[in-house]
């Protein structure tokens, strides 16, 4: 499963994220839970680099992520079983409104964490440590 969590050579575009293209910093920005107005106005720390253990911090939020973005796959397969267990017939508004819901609550979010991890192991390697899938 570990696989699966390491970045793949196609969420790179020239020296850029495929997710820095599709607006991922803005929909960061804007999460109502942990998004960075949120965290800043609630004053919540994720990543305390200050410390003198702040590869270990890094290490430790990036396995976060991994857990986080578990999370969301097993609402996507909620999301779908839902729509299968549902007795009547959807409509097509039905259906469009449920994969919007599911892209802005597990979709985005997975995009989300595979983006901070990018970022997390970009700042490991750049402090000369080694990648967690190594």
């Amino acid at each position: 499963m570990k696989n699966y969590f390491k970045p793949k050579k196609f969420e790179y575009y020239r020296n850029r994220t495929i997710y820095d293209l599709i607006g991922i910093r803005l929909y960061k920005k804007y999460l109502p839970t942990t998004g960075d107005i949120a965290r800043k106005y609630r004053n919540i720390v994720q990543i305390r680099l200050g410390k003198s253990d702040r590869i270990n911090e890094l290490y430790k939020y990036e396995k976060q992520t991994r857990k986080y973005e578990l999370r969301h796959l097993l609402g996507i397969a909620g999301f779908i079983a839902m729509i299968f267990i549902i007795d009547k017939k959807l409509s097509f508004f039905d259906l469009v409104f449920l994969s919007a819901l599911n892209l802005v609550i597990n979709i985005y979010p997975i995009f989300l964490q595979r983006y901070n991890r990018i970022r997390i192991i970009e700042m490991l390697l750049n402090n000369g440590q080694k990648s967690p899938y190594d």
